[in-house]
């Protein structure tokens, strides 16, 4: 896969997709959003009618804890950890389905997420159940959360927590896959629907 496509979050479905996924296997209503998203992950739409996820100081923070635990923390882990690992699933009439890990054992499938936030690590992992699930469910043998808190290179403090493979949670996202394939008819047309409006809109401007 074109790494490109990876950050512009086209032709493909990914960890920041999977609560979709996972709320769409148990009965989420769609809206235009919802389709939208979709339509790009097929390819239908470009990437440009995505609604821009703004920069913060918590992703920054995040970054730099990434830095600092495998330059300070891992570096001399045996086996080796790669950092940004790319973990795929193939299944017939859908998007690629991929897994952007923070650090992977290619040995042990083992997949490290990496999450620096100031609440509690039970908090962390019950707000990204999915996408620590989608690991799972995309073959990884062995799911560890890294949750950093406090303050970056001064009292950074580290949980390690294994997350627990949940046999529901693995259901309900097949499910959600199965949805979005009996959807896809719909989903091209949404989105031809769109395309249309957008010619329409620019025609409109250019008179």
């Amino acid at each position: 896969m074109d790494l490109s496509n990876v950050r512009n979050r086209s032709g493909y479905l990914g960890g920041t997709d999977a609560a979709l996924v996972g709320r769409m296997g148990g009965g989420l209503r769609i809206n235009l959003e919802h389709y939208i998203r979709l339509a790009v992950a097929y390819g239908d739409l470009p990437r440009q009618y995505l609604r821009e996820v703004p920069k913060t100081e918590a992703m920054e923070a995040g970054h730099r804890f990434e830095d600092y635990f495998f330059e300070e923390v891992a570096a001399d882990w045996t086996p080796r950890i790669e950092r940004q690992y790319i973990l795929r699933r193939p299944m017939e009439d859908l998007p690629a389905l991929i897994a952007h890990a923070d650090g992977y054992d290619e040995t042990r499938g083992l997949v490290l997420e990496l999450k620096f936030s100031r609440y509690g690590t039970a908090d962390v992992l019950a707000r990204y159940h999915w996408q620590l699930q989608w690991y799972y469910f995309l073959g990884a043998t062995r799911v560890r959360l890294v949750h950093g808190s406090g303050t970056l290179l001064e009292d950074v403090r580290i949980a390690f927590r294994t997350v627990e493979k949940d046999p529901a949670a693995q259901e309900q996202l097949m499910r959600g896959l199965c949805r979005i394939k009996e959807m896809r008819p719909r989903i091209r047309e949404v989105a031809e629907m769109i395309e249309l409006k957008n010619e329409k809109d620019n025609e409109s401007k250019g008179n």
